[in-house]
């Protein structure tokens, strides 16, 4: 098997790295530039694109710090992305815990079939108190909502599946009859990013794919340890997928520089803001970080440093990821891009042809799963 590469698409116009500068350095988040983002990443190479998304407004310092809005909703993005591709594959968030099983199943269906299997789902739950308030509902303790996921994804298995009517009265949810057409060819890929024991369960039984935060090879084995444990005797295969920031520049030390650079300019209100919508609130941001000093604790939250470096040259960042698929068995990977623009994902185009010419990587010609 070759590695498999994602683009996480931009979800605002700061992914990962609440830097100023590279607010301003990238493109607005609009119809065209997100089009042709996603043309440039089928054009050249990307396996498939990961679309994040959540519900409830980011506060309101990250907006006017031009950082996270607009955001487009998920699943519509990836619409209008497989009317103008071909090949590349398309993950996109839905919600659990706001939507119904039969929403979820027949909007799905439609993107798996409008794009000939190319559609993704990313199995989220919800993590905050403000997403729950703008449904009008409770807030479900956290446990729970993975409780709650599981029968909900069950129920959505059989709606794909079932072609006869049937009855589901399950302790969270209840209905009768089936979908139309039409209907998921194959079970469309599962994905989730479940960092706790609870979240880790659910990817072992339900997902394809754990995405994770590690940055480096003894916290990408851990997850894997836990994943095979959780895996052993049931004949599934979940493969860990580490997010990765990536910049990429020809020269000797001008990647590392440049990110330096962007650095300089984390923007202190929307770290621990955006931060606070992740952990369900900026007190439980603070309680976590807190300890770490203000200055450090903003490094952590806004800088990308959690997550797989992919800094330097293409020669260089192809090397560092050719030892995760052989050191470690890393078969996917999920790349974000500070500065992201058509120019990047061109540049990062070099790692990808070092990449096919050790055998590590293959350009998709079809279905990417």
């Amino acid at each position: 098997m070759s590695l498999s590469i994602g683009y996480f698409f931009p979800a605002g116009q700061t992914n990962h790295v609440w830097s100023d500068e590279a607010a301003r350095r990238t493109p607005r988040l609009n119809r065209e530039n997100l089009l042709e983002l996603a043309r440039t990443a089928e054009d050249v190479g990307f396996d498939s694109l990961f679309i994040a998304d959540n519900w409830s407004g980011h506060q309101r310092a990250a907006e006017l710090a031009g950082h996270q809005s607009p955001a487009y909703h998920a699943p519509l993005l990836a619409m209008g992305i497989f009317a103008v591709t071909e090949r590349i594959g398309v993950v996109s968030t839905f919600h659990t815990t706001h939507h119904k099983p039969a929403h979820v199943a027949r909007m799905g269906a439609t993107l798996a079939d409008f794009s000939s299997g190319r559609w993704g789902w990313n199995v989220v739950t919800g993590f905050s108190d403000a997403e729950a308030a703008l449904f009008g509902e409770e807030f479900v303790p956290h446990d729970e909502r993975y409780t709650m996921a599981a029968e909900f994804v069950d129920v959505v298995d059989r709606l794909w599946t079932e072609q006869e009517p049937f009855d589901h009265d399950g302790r969270y949810y209840r209905l009768k009859g089936r979908i139309k057409a039409p209907r998921p060819a194959r079970r469309p890929r599962l994905v989730s990013a479940g960092a706790s024991e609870a979240g880790t369960a659910f990817a072992a039984r339900y997902c394809d794919e754990l995405v994770t935060l590690a940055k480096d090879d003894d916290g990408l084995r851990g997850v894997e340890s836990r994943l095979a444990g959780l895996t052993a005797g049931t004949g599934r295969n979940v493969s860990v997928t580490p997010f990765a920031i990536a910049l990429v520049r020809d020269g000797e030390g001008q990647a590392e520089e440049e990110y330096a650079g962007l650095l300089e300019s984390l923007n202190h209100d929307a770290a621990w803001e955006i931060a606070g919508d992740i952990l369900g609130s900026i007190e439980s941001a603070r309680a976590m970080f807190d300890k770490l000093g203000e200055d450090k604790a903003v490094r952590a939250l806004g800088s990308g440093e959690a997550m797989i470096q992919l800094v330097g040259t293409p020669e260089q960042v192809a090397e560092r990821l050719t030892r995760l698929t052989s050191e470690i068995d890393i078969r996917n990977i999920l790349v974000n891009f500070p500065l992201w623009s058509p120019a990047e994902l061109r540049g990062f185009g070099k790692v990808l042809d070092l990449l096919a010419e050790a055998g590590v990587w293959s350009r998709p010609t079809g279905r990417p799963w």
